[in-house]
């Protein structure tokens, strides 16, 4: 969890830009943080409608992040923290990290802990790196 929370310290607060600065970009700063890899250089985007284009070709968040993150898993217990993960909060998703048992996410308004029962779905990057 030490090095988790030494990369989320790493991240530097801007606002909220679809790109540089949302979610995803949140998610995969931290997990290249961790494992060395950039899971995001397939994507281009630098607006919220350019990322719900990549989004809505592949079906959802969920199969967006599976195109580079590979298969997901449900079994969040079982992820370590810092993986990849969705959460789901009255229909909006989000991308963020696992932290014990919740997740921390970036959304519009800054950063967020969110409760496990909102993480749908994650991922091992660890088993893929």
């Amino acid at each position: 969890m030490i090095e988790v929370l030494k990369a989320l310290n790493k991240w530097e607060r801007r606002e909220f830009d679809y790109g540089s600065v949302d979610c995803c970009q949140f998610a995969g700063f931290v997990v290249q943080e961790l494992t060395g890899k950039d899971y995001l250089t397939v994507f281009d985007y630098n607006s919220e409608a350019a990322a719900e284009k990549i989004i809505a070709s592949n079906g959802d968040l969920i199969a967006t992040a599976s195109t580079v993150l590979g298969e997901s898993t449900s079994d969040i217990e079982s992820l370590p923290d810092g993986s990849p993960v969705i959460v789901d909060m009255e229909g909006q998703q989000a991308m963020g990290v696992k932290l014990a048992s919740e997740a921390v996410c970036l959304l519009k308004k800054g950063l967020a802990r969110v409760h496990r029962q909102h993480i749908i779905r994650g991922w091992n990057v660890w088993l893929t790196s």
